[in-house]
């Protein structure tokens, strides 16, 4: 008995003309950020693995997160 393969796909399009190529997107580096309190060096927060294009903001918005007993203004 002979499998019959399935006929090849059409290709998309997009309105009417072939889909543009994909763009490849690099992968966004990593840093591992660890909070410390400038007085004595103890840990405010644990050590946090983020994006290396992270705004000032979301990193304000970050630490204000993890550490109640510290604010960022």
């Amino acid at each position: 008995m002979a499998t019959l393969l399935p006929p090849p796909k059409r290709p998309k399009v997009y309105r009417g003309v072939p889909e543009p190529p994909k763009e490849e997107t690099l992968p966004t580096p990593q840093i591992v950020v660890h909070f410390v309190s400038e007085d004595d060096g103890r840990s405010l927060a644990p050590a946090v693995n983020i994006p290396a294009n992270v705004t000032r903001e979301a990193l304000e918005l970050l630490v204000n997160n993890l550490s109640p007993e510290v604010r960022v203004p």
